[in-house]
């Protein structure tokens, strides 16, 4: 069986209905083969970071892994903050590099895009992949192929998979199925009987629910584990959209303590039923306290410890389905109302903005994602609540939005709503001009302030941060979207309307901030995380 066949057999079983990539020398042949041999549709954009963020997005809004192919050096190293991200933030993404074909290293010349050794590009990417493995040889392709695509969806964590220029051709083995192993009964038996025994002890337990609820498919089990219990849960900030916010017992996300409803739960509990979060600094580092271990059950995939006990084969839906099936208290906490927050009246910021978006948008029967950039738009987007909603909120790299966008439309059809501020939009905005090629048709909102907000948040005197000169009709116009404009809620309410109705195309929407317009959340944060 030719390599080729053997790769795409492999990503139509992991669901992977469409690749990402830009075309460069190492990879051609092996793009060139799977063009002639699948109709699979392939999806480029101009630069490696905005085409890697495109397939993190693709992967995060499907739940399942994504694929992109770069070159070697010059392409895959360009990626390497993009994919940094999808590692922290737990998005199985599959990295296609291109390599030298041992002909060519046999030459013992330098090779071009190669760094300062052949392998660099796979030391570098040991620190931002779970797994790193070489397309180098027939006899061995299959299997480091199957090792390297089981890791990534055992861990949910981006690998590397170089390919040789010439590997496309390998007379490779087929691969026998590989199914993902099952959590062992006694590990089962054993964290339940201690999960129970904690609850048992407990009189004011509370969930806290993070992204990786959502990454291991475990939403539906944790929902009715509190279903069953009455216990309330809150989500994380990176964690946001792993339930549905209309679950009777959603108490909301914790960033900060004007969360009150969460906060507040979040002090008062005897037990911290802690599922699949990441702890960073994001939502911790000014309320370290409350992740205290006395109280804390870190209920983690492939990991927990509890009390002297720890387990490595931990399958977060079997133990939650199993835990739902046994007789456990109930502590009657259902219905925590959710505390609103609040909308400073005055000048007109993003919080305005966002809460006439939430609005608008509620009356629309089509489920309408939402992807926002880092930045005061992050903050602000806390005032919706979407079904479904992408963001970098932990590891924060700017310029994620836009080439996020083309991934959910790619991956799902689904027009997304877009939120990004104007830096963060100079990073990639130009990969709107790719839009119009499949009359893909986000809406996409930019908040102008005309600086880089979230960095004067945290360096107020900084004299760095100004961003004047872009003219973002003429600039959206040329990209082929269709430009509207708004400075308060009744023009940004017309807007949003007009975009709905229009399918065939980008709506960019500009939004003018004043300078000084920041919103309190951002402030708030910016001097909590530097006070911590």
């Amino acid at each position: 069986m030719q390599f080729t066949d053997v790769l795409l057999d492999q990503l139509n079983k992991l669901g992977i209905k469409e690749l990402f990539g830009i075309p460069g020398d190492f990879i051609l042949p092996l793009l060139s083969d799977i063009q002639k041999r699948s109709d699979i549709p392939f999806h480029y954009l101009s630069h490696e970071p905005a085409i890697t963020f495109c397939a993190d997005a693709a992967a995060r809004i499907t739940n399942r892994p994504a694929a992109v192919f770069l070159t070697y050096g010059a392409g895959a190293l360009n990626a390497v903050n993009a994919v940094a991200q999808a590692y922290e933030e737990h998005v199985p993404l599959i990295v296609i590099a291109g390599f030298p074909a041992q002909k060519e290293i046999d030459r013992g010349l330098h090779i071009h895009h190669q760094a300062k050794h052949t392998d660099s590009q796979s030391r570098v990417f040991e620190q931002v992949t779970c797994y790193q493995t070489r397309i180098d040889s027939p006899e061995t392709a299959t299997a480091r192929l199957q090792n390297a695509l089981s890791e990534c969806q055992r861990q949910s964590r981006p690998v590397l998979i170089e390919v040789a220029r010439d590997a496309f051709a390998y007379d490779a083995p087929a691969l026998e199925d590989w199914p993902m192993p099952e959590m062992p009964v006694i590990e089962l038996t054993s964290l339940n009987a201690q999960i129970k025994e904690r609850l048992q002890k407990a009189k004011k337990p509370v969930i806290l629910a993070g992204v990786d609820v959502r990454r291991f498919h475990a939403s539906a089990a944790l929902e009715s584990f509190s279903e069953k219990t009455g216990i309330p849960i809150v989500t994380t900030f990176l964690g946001r959209s792993v339930i549905n916010v209309q679950h009777p017992n959603y108490a909301g996300v914790f960033l900060d303590d004007s969360d009150s409803t969460a906060y507040q739960l979040l002090t008062d509990a005897d037990l911290i039923l802690s599922v699949g979060i990441i702890r960073t600094d994001s939502n911790f580092a000014a309320h370290n306290h409350l992740l205290h271990e006395e109280k804390l059950l870190d209920l983690q995939q492939n990991r927990c410890r509890v009390g002297k006990s720890q387990y490595h084969q931990v399958n977060l839906k079997t133990v939650l389905d199993s835990l739902t099936q046994a007789s456990l208290p109930w502590f009657g906490r259902s219905g925590s109302k959710v505390s609103e927050p609040t909308v400073a009246e005055g000048k007109f910021t993003a919080d305005h903005a966002i809460r006439v978006i939430h609005k608008t948008l509620e009356s629309s029967e089509n489920t309408v994602p939402f992807v926002t950039d880092v930045g005061d738009c992050l903050f602000a987007s806390l005032l919706a609540q979407p079904s479904l909603c992408l963001a970098p909120a932990y590891y924060a790299s700017m310029g994620y939005a836009v080439p996020a966008a083309y991934g959910i439309q790619a991956a799902t059809g689904m027009r997304p709503m877009v939120l990004v501020g104007d830096g963060a939009f100079l990073m990639s905005g130009l990969e709107l001009g790719h839009f119009q090629r499949h009359n893909y048709a986000p809406i996409v909102v930019l908040f102008n302030n005309k600086r880089w907000d979230m960095i004067q948040a945290f360096a107020p005197d900084l004299g760095c941060t100004d961003l004047t000169g872009w003219n973002y009709q003429k600039l959206s116009e040329s990209m082929g979207c269709e430009y509207h404009s708004a400075n308060n809620e009744e023009q940004l309410e017309t807007a949003v309307e007009n975009a709905l109705k229009q399918t065939q195309k980008v709506s960019f929407i500009e939004v003018a901030l004043a300078a000084d317009a920041r919103t309190e959340r951002l402030d708030r944060f910016a001097y909590r995380f530097l006070n911590a």
